[in-house]
């Protein structure tokens, strides 16, 4: 069932837990939609396996729309990506159009991007909610938790 993409990390913890869970989880009706999803990762054409063959969520909920599995966008990423990244099947890149994407990590190395980035993420989130802080204790907790994630971010550069 692996794609082309899938073979070459094929064992690999994302692919094999991507696999475990279609096996435990086949016979679920609530879990059409994210083993509908699991199986589009692995299979589709060449499959979405590694960073460099990540696919938009349109493509995947076109897919499940293609299994007659209806979602909006939110429901999809709130109710079936959500799960699949907790059961660590799954990454995103949150990016901006093309660039942005799903796909079943191939090597600690893709994990540690994805991590990277949304770290990046949450200090610009940080960074812009000081301008709104005032004179307030939020300012000295934002500031400490800022300053955590940028530590963090510099730990992950060196790995």
């Amino acid at each position: 069932m692996n794609g082309r993409n899938c073979q070459r990390c094929s064992n690999t913890p994302w692919v094999r837990r991507a696999n475990q869970f279609l096996r435990n989880n086949r016979a679920n009706p609530g879990y059409s939609a994210h083993i509908a999803t699991i199986e589009f990762l692995l299979s589709d054409d060449d499959g979405h396996c590694g960073i460099n063959h990540r696919t938009p969520i349109e493509s995947i909920r076109g897919h499940l729309n293609d299994q007659d599995i209806e979602m909006s966008r939110e429901e999809f990423q709130n109710q079936v990506l959500t799960e699949l990244k907790r059961q660590g099947i799954v990454a995103t890149l949150v990016y901006p159009g093309r660039n942005g994407g799903v796909f079943i990590p191939c090597s600690q190395g893709e994990v540690r991007q994805v991590v990277k980035q949304v770290i990046r993420r949450v200090v610009q989130l940080l960074t812009n909610l000081e301008g709104i802080r005032g004179e307030t204790r939020v300012q000295e907790m934002i500031a400490r938790v800022r300053r955590s994630a940028e530590r963090t971010s510099r730990e992950l550069r060196e790995l």
